[in-house]
């Protein structure tokens, strides 16, 4: 069940991100094209930044995933304890967990009060709540794949899907 559960968050980590790409591009190609015949989309800077929004909180689950985050490594690489190794990464997992349960609740505190509000964006009267529930989203995608990673981690094991990602 839990294997079934990672492929549909990888699946929807995979989908919103290639989506926003594709969609972003077309959109400001199109944009490009119309202005050179003197005509543009009024709306095209507004949904390419909500697209990007949405590519980056999906991409923080999908990033975690692969195990491709920045890190700075000169604490692991004053030791060769592979003891302390863990120790250290255990402790990064967590405070990242940490980063996504803030965007988590905090992200959906904000969706909720767009919600209440009922506020619209300027140039395609989009509900923001539909741009800012990316957050509590991608909060959420990275504290599974953080609790994911830690247990993976401490139990041993590799990161299979670095390659997957890219």
């Amino acid at each position: 069940m839990f294997k079934a559960i990672d492929k549909a968050l990888a699946a929807f980590e995979n989908f919103v991100i290639t989506l926003g790409i594709f969609a972003t591009t077309f959109v400001l190609f199109a944009n490009v094209i119309a202005r050179v015949f003197k005509y543009g989309f009024p709306w095209a800077y507004e949904f390419s930044q909500y697209a990007i929004v949405w590519i980056v909180m999906a991409g923080m689950g999908a990033a975690t995933r692969a195990g491709v985050h920045m890190r700075v490594t000169a604490l692991i690489d004053m030791t060769k304890s592979e003891k302390f190794h863990r120790i250290i990464n255990a402790v990064v997992h967590v405070l990242t967990a940490l980063f996504g349960l803030f965007f988590l609740v905090y992200g959906a505190r904000l969706c909720a009060s767009m919600i209440e509000r009922h506020q619209v964006s300027t140039a395609m009267e989009l509900p923001l709540w539909i741009v800012y529930i990316s957050l509590p989203i991608g909060g959420g995608l990275m504290l599974i794949r953080e609790i994911q990673a830690l247990v993976r981690d401490w139990k041993g094991g590799e990161n299979k899907d670095k390659e997957e990602l890219l």
